[in-house]
């Protein structure tokens, strides 16, 4: 089986390996998510589509131990993480979790019962960040803050990862907000993608919160900071980029036109924080908008 699925899948029954194990190699290998829902076959996510793998369908009692063994039967450690609506296994894989919940003043608590679980399998593509991406955004030692836009699953954390990676390891003073666990992914403590030899790391914690510690603590020249979401966040890079903290970041967008009609973005963009800002296509094709 090919080596991230066998190991993403690892957390399911043997039957259910198997039937992945019988896959076509290529399928395997452009396998992104396992979806598992109650009452229904295991679906695989390729490309656009779902494909279902083998008749059986999944009961409560299935998905419940799967996601236990996803955390080692330690779910009481992934608590916080729970509360988000997943869980980080080992290799960097995620499983989100779906089902009713227990809340307590507008705020989760945990899930009282789990109706589906989907495991993204966690693969580095080292090299995503192209030779010429790397010169337009940096000048030397100077470093412009930069901002890479795409619509979900397009590749905008797969690229990131890869420019820590390679200015970490290029001698640049790095730091993470991880706050979903998907740039470096620590699992007890032990990134599981190669995120560069000069980074530190902020995992599970509030972006904002993360990117003003790390500034403050670990003195970084490059800040990185996935998924621009809230006012919180923009705050946070203003402040890191006035503290002469490089600043690198990602946003939902299609183009630089949905960028800029969309409310908390045209925020972002009154701040003028960003000299440099890409898109990213269909393909992983990279295109400098600004």
């Amino acid at each position: 089986m090919e080596q991230q699925l066998k190991q993403a899948c690892a957390c399911l029954l043997p039957e259910r390996r198997q039937a992945l194990a019988r896959l076509p190699i290529d399928t395997q290998a452009r396998c992104e998510e396992l979806r598992l829902r109650v009452e229904q076959p295991m679906q695989i996510v390729v490309g656009e589509s779902e494909q279902r793998v083998g008749e059986s369908v999944f009961h409560s009692a299935e998905i419940k131990d799967t996601l236990e063994r996803a955390a080692e039967y330690s779910l009481h450690t992934c608590a916080g993480s729970l509360r988000q609506g997943f869980l980080t296994m080992r290799g960097g894989h995620r499983v989100g979790v779906c089902g009713q919940t227990a809340v307590q003043d507008g705020a989760m608590l945990s899930f009282r019962s789990i109706s589906s679980l989907n495991i993204r399998i966690a693969r580095q593509i080292k090299g995503a960040a192209s030779p010429e991406l790397l010169r337009q955004i940096r000048d030397g030692t100077h470093l412009y803050n930069t901002l890479f836009l795409s619509p979900p699953g397009w590749g905008k954390t797969t690229l990131l990862r890869d420019i820590a990676r390679q200015l970490a390891d290029a001698g640049v003073r790095t730091a993470v907000a991880d706050e979903r666990a998907e740039l470096a992914a620590l699992y007890h403590g032990v990134p599981q993608f190669d995120i560069g030899r000069h980074t530190d790391v902020i995992d599970g914690c509030p972006k904002a919160q993360a990117a003003m510690m790390l500034v403050k603590t670990m003195s970084p020249q490059l800040l990185l900071l996935d998924e621009i979401t809230s006012e919180a966040d923009i705050y946070a890079a203003e402040c890191a980029a006035h503290c002469g903290t490089a600043v690198f970041a990602s946003a939902h967008a299609w183009d630089l036109e949905d960028f800029q009609l969309r409310p908390l973005y045209q925020r972002l963009q009154e701040r003028k924080i960003f000299a440099r800002i890409f898109c990213i296509e269909q393909g992983h094709q990279v295109t400098r908008l600004i």
